[in-house]
């Protein structure tokens, strides 16, 4: 019993998420709070793939960014990304020393079995939530200085709390208003 993208495409409709089909792969993006691409854009996008006739599934964010095969803080950067493999144990990196590319990516056997909802929106959740919560970090090691694990943890966990703390006075984050005077303000 093998998963086909139309499996993955019917979990994607049944969550109302946006997505477009390609031959052989879905493709779909994600707002984020921390991660920044290359053009500045606050989302990262995601490839759904299945292999190996439905028996391999690949969730991927290719080209979260780019560091030269002999960039000058190397060691760090991969300190980094090994450090977040470490942490998150779902994702791990993966880097193209040809280009410099860093992906992330959640990939694993199916065999025989088939993918399941909720094993699909629990990868799909948690890549963007650990490139979101780590951007920082690599960010920070990938511009040339030393990054803290520990310090993008407890800013991205603030974040997280600043939103349940918004959401539960009934305020609509994505809608603040900048008086005159500077002051931030939110609408209800």
């Amino acid at each position: 019993m093998a998963t086909t993208l139309s499996t993955i495409e019917s979990y994607m409709i049944a969550e109302g998420l946006k997505y477009s089909q390609h031959d052989d792969y879905i493709r779909t993006s994600f707002a984020t709070d921390l991660y920044k691409d290359q053009d500045g854009d606050s989302s990262v996008f995601i490839i759904a793939r299945v292999e190996e006739d439905g028996e391999y599934f690949k969730l991927m964010a290719p080209n979260l960014y780019h560091y030269p095969p002999d960039g000058p803080n190397t060691s760090e950067v991969f300190r980094i990304l090994l450090g977040v493999c470490w942490r998150s144990k779902l994702i791990k990196y993966e880097y193209d020393e040809r280009d410099g590319e860093i992906r992330a990516i959640v990939e694993f056997p199916l065999e025989d079995s088939q993918l399941s909802a909720k094993q699909f929106l629990r990868c799909l959740n948690g890549l963007v939530q650990i490139i979101d919560e780590y951007h920082e970090a690599i960010h920070t090691a990938i511009a040339g200085a030393s990054a803290s694990l520990d310090e993008a943890e407890d800013a991205a966990d603030n974040i997280r709390k600043a939103d349940r703390i918004l959401r539960a006075a009934g305020i609509d984050r994505s809608k603040p208003y900048v008086g005159s005077d500077g002051t931030v303000r939110f609408e209800e």
